[in-house]
């Protein structure tokens, strides 16, 4: 394993120590471009709290740049400040990332990157998507160019759309198995509950037995 893999793995394994899953879960999605003073980062910030409500406290760690950890009460994921440009990384298959936090950081930081440096325009160009494989290999796409308007590249929602697929045939065949485990269960817990009819008492056997009364 290189150098440069050992890094993001342990970026990483930190994030997904933080988000609560594990490190294959982990997407880090990075706007390459330069960025003038780190002031911009504390500006979006403060953006995101004042005008979404969204809550942040700044984190140490493996994150290869000074961190943050947000949240909006519904889902959390982490922003990382670097020179050439926003870092955030997010759950793979978080829908409530995908709809929520994510587009809001990106439409937060083109107004900031617009009114500070003059560029007025309804994309986001130079995003760079990578993750750990199943091997634990980093593997690396980059994106042209993507609409601000929904902020998401269409491979990102795809490769959440497939994620959510897998863990819903998961959770399917969990449930069925189950399922039979409590079937089999009820039909054990049936049988020994069951008396069979020599168990029972014949007709008249309580009369026999009972004592006379006494006048």
């Amino acid at each position: 394993m290189d150098h440069r893999n050992e890094a993001f793995k342990r970026k990483f394994d930190d994030a997904a120590r933080r988000l609560g899953v594990e490190a294959d879960r982990i997407v880090s999605m990075k706007l390459r471009e330069n960025v003038g003073s780190y002031s911009e980062y504390h500006e979006l910030l403060q953006v995101l709290k004042q005008e979404f409500g969204i809550q942040w406290q700044a984190i140490d760690g493996d994150l290869q740049g000074k961190g943050y950890l947000l949240s909006d009460g519904t889902a959390r994921v982490l922003m990382v400040e670097h020179e050439t440009g926003l870092e955030i990384l997010y759950i793979a298959g978080s829908i409530a990332s995908l709809i929520g936090l994510v587009p809001l950081l990106l439409q937060g930081w083109r107004g900031i990157r617009g009114w500070s440096v003059g560029r007025h325009r309804e994309s986001v160009r130079g995003v760079e998507i990578r993750r750990l494989d199943e091997n634990g290999r980093l593997t690396e796409e980059h994106i042209h160019d993507i609409p601000i308007v929904t902020g998401i590249p269409n491979q990102v929602l795809a490769s959440a759309a497939k994620v959510i697929e897998n863990e819903l045939r998961q959770l399917t065949q969990k449930l069925r198995s189950l399922a039979q485990r409590v079937e089999i269960l009820e039909k054990r817990i049936a049988f020994k509950t069951k008396k069979p009819n020599s168990a029972k008492p014949k007709k008249g056997a309580l009369r026999k037995n009972a004592k006379p009364k006494s006048h």
